[in-house]
C-alpha cells in the first residue's frame, strides 16, 4: 500500500476538490503530452492505496481537504477532469499542517507519493477516524 499527494487546482485558480469528491475520483488535469510523468505515476497506483486531496499554498504550507481508498487498478479518462484514479472518500474537510522542514520538495506538484511518516499517519488517521 502506497499513500499519495494530489492537487485539484486546475489553471491555477479552479479548485475541483467537490468535483472529485462527488465523482469518486482523482485526476490530473494535465494531458500525457503535456505531463507523461504523472500519468506514469498513475498507472502505478493500485486498488487499496491511499491518496488525499492537497493544497500547497507557499505561505501556509499542506493543507489535506479529503482522503480516501482507491478502489480500481484502472486508470479511467474523465471528460471533465482528466485521467485519474478511482476512489470512495472517507473523510473530507480542511486539516492544517503548516510549512514542513523535511525537506521533500514535490509537494507543489500534483501528484506525488507521499514518504513523510508523518503525514503517513495523519491521512490513516483521517481515514479511520483517529485523527484529533
Amino acid at each position: 500500500m502506497a499513500i499519495y499527494g494530489i492537487g485539484a487546482t486546475y489553471d491555477g485558480t479552479n479548485d475541483v476538490s467537490n468535483d472529485f469528491i462527488s465523482g469518486g475520483i482523482a485526476c490530473v488535469g494535465w494531458s500525457a503530452q503535456d505531463a507523461p510523468t504523472l500519468h506514469e505515476i498513475l498507472k502505478h497506483i493500485k486498488t487499496g492505496d491511499l491518496i488525499y486531496i492537497k493544497a500547497h499554498p507557499p505561505n501556509v504550507g499542506l493543507i489535506i481537504k479529503a482522503v480516501g481508498i482507491v478502489v480500481g487498478n484502472q486508470v479511467v479518462n474523465n471528460p471533465t477532469l482528466g485521467a485519474g484514479v478511482q476512489v470512495r472518500w472517507q473523510w473530507t474537510g480542511e486539516r492544517r499542517f503548516g510549512i514542513l522542514n523535511d525537506k521533500y520538495p514535490v509537494r507543489n506538484l500534483t501528484l506525488y507519493e507521499e514518504f513523510n511518516f508523518d503525514i503517513q499517519r495523519a491521512v490513516i488517521d483521517l481515514l479511520t477516524g483517529q485523527a484529533p
